[in-house]
């Protein structure tokens, strides 16, 4: 764990080191985009084959106001899947320490072993 002893701001922030070696494969780059849709682009809450039942559902239960109910059905009747997600900026500095650690976890699984962590404890 780093502790630090220094002056300390409102700004705060922690290093890390890791080791590559070349580029990363396209299983890791497949590995970073399935990531990111996980934890950036949100969950999937309707399709175009959804039910109007279940559209009305996932409107009132994602509080949408008028204006974007009326972009959510044109988009589902032009073929858009529907995704919804939240940050919840209170705890941000934390998730965002574990999207790193998850992400890091990710490429050192991979066999060819060109990923390496060296010192990622973010923790400060």
């Amino acid at each position: 764990m780093k502790i630090r002893t220094d002056f300390v701001t409102n700004s705060s922030s922690s290093s890390f080191i890791i080791a590559r070696k070349g580029e990363l494969t396209e299983a890791q780059k497949d590995a970073i985009i399935k990531f990111v849709e996980k934890n950036f682009l949100g969950e999937k809450i309707l399709s175009p084959q959804s039910s109007n039942e279940k559209i009305k559902e996932a409107i009132e239960e994602i509080y949408l106001m008028d204006e974007n109910e009326s972009n959510v059905r044109d988009k589902l009747s032009n073929g858009f899947d529907i995704y919804s997600g939240n940050v919840d900026f209170e705890e941000a500095e934390y998730s965002l320490a574990g999207i790193y650690q998850e992400l890091w976890e990710i490429l050192s699984k991979f066999e060819n072993e060109n990923f390496v962590e060296i010192e990622t404890s973010l923790e400060y």
